[in-house]
């Protein structure tokens, strides 16, 4: 039975090098996991990849075979047409038990508060939190200076973040909205976070999801950015675990001088 701090319930993204590419420049984009939009390479020897595609250009192109490094954590990858290249990623499920008051906490602090009022109704606020954790991620690349439709795809993965417009196509600070969907369905009071990262400091905004699944953040032309959120939901098998969570990320960014 593993037990642990808060500290497992880190953030984990997608995040090239450079973001912004000419045709067949070669980038290295790491798979991460941290706070604060800070972290360092997942161990992905914890876990399997079940989903690394590559969307462009109408195509899709399974990319789990690129893996590299020792702690299979990074993938090199070029790109032979202009336009958005977008990476989505879907691991295993990951165990985790944390003794009450610190899966009380962390219920608070990532707003998940439909899981916090059904374990009051189920009587369970003082038992511990038993819980599956897998993640559901994307990074957006911009070759090139044509843009396209590749950033408002859904990969089908069961949690996904979806801009309303291409982040890359803006030439000022506006807002753009982004769309949290749960099994193709509208994720409604969500907690989302918009992570920016400029010059070594990281700040956020954090908003809920309307019932169209819908949060607009301010996005400017600078620096990096993640769009994230988590969603919880009861584990179907309870023997196993009494939760299941989706970590789900969208990044993009503006290359840093």
């Amino acid at each position: 039975m593993l037990v642990c701090s808060l500290t497992f319930a880190h953030e984990f993204w997608l995040e090239p090098v450079k973001f912004w590419l000419v045709k067949n420049e070669k980038v290295r984009i790491d798979l991460m996991v941290g706070e604060d939009y800070t972290g360092e390479h997942s161990n992905g020897h914890k876990y399997k990849i079940l989903k690394l595609d590559h969307y462009g250009k109408g195509q899709k192109e399974d990319i789990r075979n690129k893996v590299y490094g020792d702690s299979l954590s990074s993938i090199d990858m070029s790109f032979t047409s202009e336009g958005n290249h977008l990476i989505a990623l879907n691991n295993t499920s990951k165990f985790i038990e944390l003794e009450a008051a610190q899966f009380n906490e962390y219920l608070r602090t990532e707003g998940l508060d439909n899981v916090a009022k059904l374990r009051a109704q189920r009587n369970d606020t003082l038992k511990a939190g038993r819980e599956l954790y897998q993640r559901c991620v994307k990074t957006l690349i911009q070759v090139g200076k044509q843009t396209d439709e590749t950033y408002a795809i859904n990969t089908g993965m069961r949690l996904e973040i979806i801009p309303a417009k291409n982040p890359y196509a803006q030439t000022a600070k506006s807002a753009i909205t982004f769309k949290v969907l749960f099994d193709n369905k509208p994720l409604g009071n969500a907690l989302v976070l918009a992570w920016h990262k400029m010059n070594g400091k990281t700040t956020h905004q954090s908003l809920r999801s309307n019932k169209d699944g819908n949060v607009s953040f301010s996005i400017d032309q600078k620096g990096k950015w993640m769009v994230s959120t988590v969603h919880m939901v009861p584990n179907l098998e309870p023997k196993q675990a009494d939760w299941q969570s989706y970590w789900g990320s969208y990044t993009f960014g503006f290359n840093e001088l």
